[in-house]
């Protein structure tokens, strides 16, 4: 067996993490008949470190299920996926290392809390790694402050006792304490108000920034448009569109054959533009539409 027969997490996989999955088809094996429908077909994807890929389409077109073949959840029937170039099925001892490598926030999460302080919480899975109290209060501290919640305020709070966008930064948190090098979060702004959906913006910024690659499923289109640079679009359970996003939401043909919205600002810029007012696009976020508008009306 090769140097890359038996997957190592250590030295070179520690530096930088590939997925890849090869012509991949995935179906229930309670489904399991010859005519039964398959969730996923052919789906072929690399995910390199350092991209920012929104997931999108309709309801049932497989996008959590795609998402749980990428740390090995879920396996696939045919075809193979690859993590920094081994077969994942090669991992099978360190499949725990996969899974905190690979970290997914699933939809609302805060309903799997259990413990009764935010501290707590967090900390769950690094007690489990027998990590020193010292090392993971520290831990804590930087991935609170990662997600705009004070230490001192939180520390002590009841997670079940916090505001839904306050819940959702606890979660995201417990998963980035186990240092993964790509984030998967699964409709991140299910059920939040406005203010919660800017600050949970902000806090993914930042996470971006800080080295991790993300990926994002969601049917919200404003918050996909603002924040990733690629997006991948499933069509009953298959991939019907990979690549920039720019190129994404100017085709207004795909846009609605997956029954998607337009972000508001990119639709709107685009609409205004049209009328004769010299908008530099693309523009993505209100703020931003705003901004130039008020340029353009100002004196010169």
């Amino acid at each position: 067996m090769g140097t890359k027969g038996v997957a190592n997490l250590e030295g070179e996989y520690r530096k930088t993490l590939k997925i890849q999955l090869q012509d991949v088809s995935f179906r229930y094996t309670h489904s399991f008949q010859p005519n039964s429908d398959w969730v996923l077909r052919h789906i072929s994807l690399t995910i390199e470190q350092g991209d920012f890929i929104g997931i999108v389409g309709p309801s049932g077109s497989g996008k959590t299920t795609l998402i749980q073949l990428f740390n090995a959840l879920l396996r696939p029937v045919e075809g193979q996926i690859l993590v920094d170039e081994v077969p994942i099925q090669n991992y099978a001892r360190e499949i725990t290392k996969i899974r905190q490598r690979i970290g997914i926030v699933f939809q609302f999460p805060e309903t799997q809390f259990f413990e009764n302080t935010v501290y707590d919480e967090i900390a769950y899975g690094l007690r489990n790694l027998k990590i020193p109290e010292s090392e993971i209060e520290q831990q804590i501290r930087e991935k609170l402050a990662l997600v705009d919640l004070d230490y001192a305020i939180f520390r002590n709070r009841s997670p079940f006792r916090l505001s839904d966008g306050e819940k959702r930064r606890v979660a995201i948190a417990s998963i980035l304490v186990m240092e993964p090098k790509v984030l998967v979060l699964d409709e991140p702004t299910a059920g939040l108000d406005y203010r919660s959906i800017i600050l949970l913006k902000q806090v993914i910024r930042r996470i971006f920034q800080q080295g991790k690659t993300i990926v994002i499923v969601s049917h919200d289109m404003d918050f996909v448009g603002a924040l990733v640079h690629r997006i991948v679009a499933l069509q009953r359970g298959q991939i019907c569109f990979d690549g920039p996003k720019t190129e994404f939401f100017k085709n207004m043909a795909l846009v609605n054959s997956t029954h998607l919205k337009l972000p508001r600002a990119f639709e709107m810029a685009v609409r205004l533009q049209k009328k004769g007012i010299p908008l530099v696009l693309p523009i993505y976020e209100l703020e931003d539409l705003q901004h130039q508008l008020r340029e353009l009306a100002a004196p010169l």
